[in-house]
């Protein structure tokens, strides 16, 4: 009898005035005469990937997740800086509406943790480097991507709130995001 899996990521999430700004991106692009052309993500659904897991046992994530924050040591807040939107990988080959994340040696000890603890549980390693950013909506037709337009916004700072490991079940309507084990980051204080 095979073991039950599920499809997991972590993610860094990012507190209410980070997801208000992507949200407002979101209503935007939405409104744009080519935005039939994109599946767009949920407004809760939106984060920041550190590491796909895809399918793993409840045990192989428990391990990963254990793993993960005994090796995380302290951390304190994260701010991020984000683009406004652009064609991800390329406005060439759009795969992705996504607003682009500066590198941070925060962001890239994150990743590369994240990274090592999925290779500890039998994982195989990622081939691609790791590229920060947050998805916004995936083009339905790479070659129709290419007609879509965007205007320059400037960038932006992210606050994160928190690590996630996520379980996601795919639906006809999108994907169902659960947490499965979150570890809450240190607030920012704006007078500071």
């Amino acid at each position: 009898m095979q073991a039950t899996t599920l499809r997991a990521f972590l993610a860094l999430d990012f507190d209410a005035e980070g997801q208000a700004h992507l949200t407002a991106h979101l209503r935007r692009l939405r409104a744009a005469p080519w935005a039939d052309q994109v599946r767009w993500v949920r407004p809760e659904h939106l984060h920041l990937t550190l590491r796909f897991l895809g399918e793993v046992t409840p045990i192989q994530a428990n391990e990963y997740m254990d793993s993960f924050r005994s090796r995380l040591g302290a951390l304190g807040t994260l701010r991020l800086r984000a683009s406004g939107p652009r064609l991800f990988p390329s406005p060439s080959r759009p795969r992705l509406v996504a607003c682009l994340i500066e590198a941070h040696p925060a962001l890239d000890a994150l990743a590369a943790l994240a990274e090592s603890c999925a290779v500890g549980i039998g994982l195989p390693a990622e081939s691609r480097p790791f590229q920060g950013h947050v998805t916004l909506g995936r083009t339905r037709d790479q070659r129709a991507g290419r007609s879509i337009s965007l205007d320059a916004s400037p960038s932006t700072a992210l606050t994160c709130s928190a690590i996630t490991l996520y379980r996601s079940q795919l639906q006809p309507h999108g994907p169902l995001y659960s947490v499965l084990a979150t570890l809450p980051l240190p607030a920012y204080n704006h007078a500071s």
